[in-house]
């Protein structure tokens, strides 16, 4: 089974929760932190600063897909940022993972 570590961005606290509340009623993810913080990023040709927040958590391969189509439709933004990163988890932490996606 593949893991991945999902970053999910969100243009604040608020829809960062509206997100994750959403993902974690289709126990597609296992849950975790809303990181917030000053941002600078390119967006139609210039230059924009704000405080952006992302949403962190874990998932499998079997729900990359929904986590995507789920992410996007809770999501308020025109371009959703949703990163999957593989990564090989200790035991105890694919366990956790198998035990809470099933």
């Amino acid at each position: 089974m593949k893991y991945y570590q999902v970053f999910i961005s969100a243009e604040d606290k608020e829809q960062a929760n509206k997100i994750l509340d959403a993902l974690l009623a289709k126990k597609l993810v296992i849950g975790g932190p809303i990181l917030e913080g000053p941002a600078k990023f390119w967006w139609k040709g210039e230059i924009v600063a704000m405080n952006y927040a992302y949403l962190l958590t874990y998932t499998t391969d079997k729900f990359k897909v929904a986590v995507t189509e789920e992410a996007e439709k809770a999501s308020e933004e025109e371009v959703p940022m949703i990163s999957f990163i593989p990564f090989e988890p200790n035991k105890k932490l694919a366990d956790f993972i198998d035990q809470t996606l099933t």
